[in-house]
């Protein structure tokens, strides 16, 4: 675990070790079976599924009674998309010792929304969202919901950039936003109906679009590659919220022209730099409270949930532990597995040590696998 910069007491040594291996048997044995899902030994691998959800998750928002609300979004225009190559996704971000994805994902969609509508593409403040939006009933670190970010963002009449209003990883004393540094706006947001991959298609269509997952099972915690589908998944019992910035069908985008794109949009980001430390890397973020059980609205409830990891493998110990997983990922977009299907692009918050550098190819068109439909909303900017 040397990678990651795991490092333990003594004392400690046998459990990690222990949960290491388990994790590694649980990679070979689900690689075995010939998923279109790749696993492996990333980042989590030294945590159990219990820790894991404790400190990355926290409790799950029930989703279940959501009302079906028809949104504007019925027709697809195209068989594929993928914003990166419009330059309209920043960098990879971390979160941090922040249970904050929901600002996460909330940023990256209004990032997207403001270079689509400007042709700009600027890194907004997460920290911001963290720190102003408790009044909308979002709880900074503690946890928040999409919608109401957007809902401060409209009201407030911007974002900041990240480098005016750049992340700390917990909840500032008060809010520090100025008007004077206000770098994107939003004019509207619309919730997608829930359920709808017709629909969710359709918004990403118009740009990036954010989603709330159940991200609780093994298979998602060591994630490396292909394409994600766990028939266990839940599509109410939702626990953290990446951002959608693409679909498609058929093999997963290559590296070369996924990150040849990329690479020109960060050069003309005026903030650009990593939201959180990739070398401390941990996050927390879960749906908790109750629901309203009304979608057209602003949601009730919220990411919740907090996380500190407190070492890795390394040091004194008559024993050591090594193994070499069959995939591997070579670049920001890799192929992995020869995987091919229906497909979400979706850009999560945990450092670039997790899944494709990042990213997460997600099961479309099966379900609404993992509830990746159920509570999407997509917001405007003029």
């Amino acid at each position: 675990m040397q990678k990651h910069s795991r490092h333990y007491a003594n004392h400690e040594f046998t459990k990690k070790y222990e949960t290491f291996k388990s994790n590694m048997d649980y990679v070979h044995e689900w690689n075995s079976q010939g998923s279109e899902t790749i696993l492996g030994l990333n980042v989590f691998a030294d945590l159990t599924n219990a820790e894991y959800q404790k400190m990355y998750l926290g409790t799950k928002f029930d989703a279940s009674k959501l009302v079906q609300t028809p949104s504007a979004f019925h027709n697809v225009q195209s068989a594929s998309v993928d914003w990166r190559q419009q330059g309209a996704v920043t960098q990879i971000k971390n979160q941090g010792q922040c249970g904050g994805c929901w600002s996460f994902s909330a940023s990256g969609a209004t990032e997207g929304a403001h270079k689509i509508a400007t042709g700009n593409l600027v890194s907004l403040s997460e920290q911001q969202l963290i720190d102003c939006s408790t009044s909308y009933g979002n709880q900074g670190c503690d946890g928040g919901l999409m919608s109401a970010a957007f809902e401060y963002i409209i009201d407030n009449k911007g974002l900041d950039t990240e480098s005016a209003y750049p992340f700390t990883a917990e909840n500032g004393k008060k809010c520090k936003a100025s008007l004077y540094q206000v770098a994107a706006t939003l004019s509207s947001y619309q919730n997608v109906t829930s359920g709808s991959e017709t629909a969710l298609a359709a918004a990403i269509t118009n740009g990036p679009t954010s989603v709330a997952i159940d991200a609780s099972h093994n298979s998602f915690q060591l994630y490396h590659g292909g394409i994600y589908y766990e028939p266990k998944c839940s599509t109410t019992q939702l626990d953290h919220g990446v951002l959608a910035i693409g679909f498609g069908s058929g093999s997963l985008p290559s590296t070369s022209s996924s990150s040849s794109s990329s690479s020109s949009s960060s050069s003309s980001t005026s903030s650009s730099s990593s939201t959180g430390s990739e070398s401390s890397q941990s996050e927390s973020g879960s749906f908790s409270g109750s629901n309203s059980g009304s979608y057209s609205g602003s949601y009730s409830g919220s990411f919740s949930g907090s996380q500190s990891s407190s070492g890795s493998f390394s040091g004194s110990n008559s024993g050591s532990y090594s193994s070499s997983s069959s995939s591997s990922s070579s670049g920001p977009w890799e192929v992995q597995g020869g995987s091919t299907g229906n497909y979400y692009i979706v850009k999560n918050s945990w450092g670039t040590s997790w899944g494709v550098q990042g990213y997460i190819y997600m099961s479309k068109d099966r379900n609404n696998n993992c509830g990746i439909a159920t509570m999407a909303s997509i917001p405007s900017a003029k």
